[in-house]
C-alpha cells in the first residue's frame, strides 16, 4: 500500500509499505478514500510534539470502506462506508465507564506518537483501526465523504468548545483563530449566539468566516470590535481556537467579568504564564476541550443530513495522496484552509 510518513522535521515522504493487517479481534482494516490534514498534524511536522517517533504515518481524520474485521467486531462490517473517531478508547476503563472516553487509560490518537502510544494514521491507502466497534461509525446516506471527514475530529471539537462554554441565546462569542477548527466553532455558534466575532490575520479565512455568519476582524481590530458589540462589557465567551500563546493571552482581556475562555486549540506549553490577577479579578472560567466524536457524531451527522449544518465550505482543497508533501507545505503556509488527501 502507499503511505505518507513524517520522516523528519518538516520532511514528508510518500512511499510503499506492507498492507495494514488485523492484529487483534477488535481491529478493522479500512480502505481510505479521504484523509484530512489537521492543524494538530503540524505540531509533529515542526518538531513540537514531545517524543514523536519519526516514521509515523500521520492522519487522524479519515473516511473509507471497511475491507476486513476481527472476530469481535460487530458494530460495523465489510463494505460499510465509515468515518473514524480521531482518538481510540477501549470502553472498559474507569474513564470510559464514567463517560469520559477522551481520557481513556488506553487511548491513542491516530497518526501520533510520543504524547500518546504510537498509532499509525489514515494518510494511507489502508489503515488498521483498533477498538473498531467504538472507533468507526457508518456514514449515513445523504452525507458526502467530504462532509463526513469533519466528523472524525474538528466538527466535534468546535462543537465541544461551544457546548462546554455554555453558549446561550443572545451571547456575544469571540472565536480567536479562523483555521478549520475555529470555523467549526463559528458553525456551532451560529443561530444561538447574538453575535459571533471571528478573529484572524489571514484575509481569506476572514472571508470564509463571514460566509458562515460571523463578523470577521483582524487581531488588531478585535478589542474595538468586542467593545462595539458589547458596549464595553466584553464577550460572554471567548473560544481560543488557534493554539497560539498570543491568542491565549488575548482571550482573557476580551472576556467580560465572569465570562468563559474556552480553549480548543492544541497546546503543549508546560510553562504558560497564566495571568492569575486578571483571572481572579474578572472571575473568569477557563476550560479546555478535546472533541468527543463518539459522543456527538450522531447528532452532528443528523444535522448534516437535515441541512442545518454543512462544514464542507471549509474544505478548500483536495489533492492526491502522492502530493502530500506539497499539501503539507501549502497548508502550513496558510495557502489552504482545509485539505484532504484522496486515494481514488
Amino acid at each position: 500500500m502507499k503511505v505518507v510518513r513524517l520522516v523528519g522535521k518538516e520532511q514528508i515522504r510518500v512511499e510503499d509499505a506492507p498492507d495494514a493487517q488485523l492484529q487483534s479481534d477488535d481491529d478493522a482494516i479500512v480502505r481510505v478514500t479521504h484523509s484530512a490534514i489537521c492543524g494538530a498534524d503540524l505540531l509533529p511536522y515542526h518538531g513540537y510534539t514531545p517524543g514523536f517517533e519519526f516514521g509515523t504515518i500521520p492522519g487522524h481524520e479519515f473516511v473509507g470502506e471497511i475491507v476486513a474485521v476481527g472476530d469481535r467486531v460487530t458494530a460495523v462490517k465489510p463494505g460499510m462506508r465509515v468515518v473514524n473517531t480521531s482518538m481510540t478508547s477501549d470502553g472498559t476503563c474507569r474513564h470510559c465507564r464514567a463517560g469520559r472516553p477522551t481520557q481513556c487509560e488506553n487511548r491513542s490518537l491516530f497518526g501520533y506518537s510520543g504524547v500518546y502510544p504510537r498509532l499509525d494514521g489514515g494518510q494511507a491507502e489502508l489503515v488498521r483501526v483498533p477498538f473498531a466497534n467504538r472507533s468507526l461509525f457508518e456514514v449515513p446516506e445523504g452525507v458526502t465523504n467530504e462532509q463526513a471527514v469533519f466528523i472524525a475530529d474538528i466538527l466535534p471539537t468546535g462543537f465541544a468548545g461551544v457546548r462546554r462554554a455554555g453558549v446561550g441565546f443572545g451571547d456575544v462569542v469571540v472565536v480567536l483563530g479562523c483555521g478549520p477548527v475555529g470555523l467549526m466553532s463559528i458553525i456551532s455558534s451560529a443561530g444561538t449566539a447574538r453575535t459571533v466575532i471571528a478573529v484572524d490575520g489571514v484575509a481569506e479565512r476572514r472571508e470564509l468566516a463571514e460566509q458562515l455568519g460571523a463578523t470577521a476582524v483582524s487581531p488588531d481590530d478585535a478589542p474595538a470590535a468586542v467593545e462595539r458589540a458589547t458596549a464595553g462589557l466584553g464577550a460572554d465567551v471567548v473560544i481560543e481556537a488557534s493554539g497560539s500563546v498570543p491568542a491565549m493571552k488575548g482571550a482573557f482581556d476580551l472576556a467580560r467579568p465572569q465570562g468563559v475562555v474556552s480553549v480548543i486549540g492544541a497546546h503543549f506549553e508546560p510553562d504558560f504564564p497564566l495571568n492569575n490577577g486578571t483571572m481572579f479579578e474578572k472571575e473568569l472560567t477557563l476550560v479546555f476541550s478535546v472533541g468527543d466524536p463518539s459522543r456527538d457524531r450522531e447528532r452532528l451527522l443528523a444535522g448534516i443530513q437535515a441541512g442545518s449544518i454543512d462544514p464542507s465550505p471549509v474544505l478548500t482543497h483536495s489533492m492526491p495522496l502522492d502530493e502530500a508533501q506539497e499539501a503539507y507545505r501549502a497548508f502550513d503556509a496558510k495557502e489552504m484552509t482545509k485539505v484532504v488527501l484522496t486515494t481514488a
